[in-house]
């Protein structure tokens, strides 16, 4: 009986497959503003950054930031900070506005 547990064991672990690596890679998203600009913004993990591009700007690395729940990159006076689809994304000389992410 013993044996047969074993074997069992033994069979079911040789059916298994390993888990796909998670992708680390950047990854790319667009948002539209309640301002009516539009953001592309790519973030990347290694290291923890977010580059944001908006038309008519400079674009700007932003470094990670302690966030308490979402996401939040910030320096220089500019912020982006969210969570899901949702995004706020603060520049100096312009007005903090609202954002919201789209496919492309």
């Amino acid at each position: 009986m013993r044996a047969l547990a074993v074997f069992a064991s033994l069979a079911l672990a040789a059916c298994q497959t390993p888990c796909p690596a998670p992708d680390t890679g950047p990854q790319a998203a667009s948002f539209e503003c309640e301002d009516g600009s539009a953001l592309d913004v790519v973030f990347s993990h290694a290291p923890e950054m977010a580059r944001i591009s908006q038309e008519g700007y400079v674009t700007v690395d932003l470094p990670s930031r302690v966030s308490g729940s979402g996401y939040r990159y910030a320096a220089f006076g500019a912020e982006l900070r969210g969570r899901g689809a949702n995004a706020t994304w603060t520049r100096p000389g312009a007005a903090e506005t609202e954002c919201r992410r789209i496919a492309r």
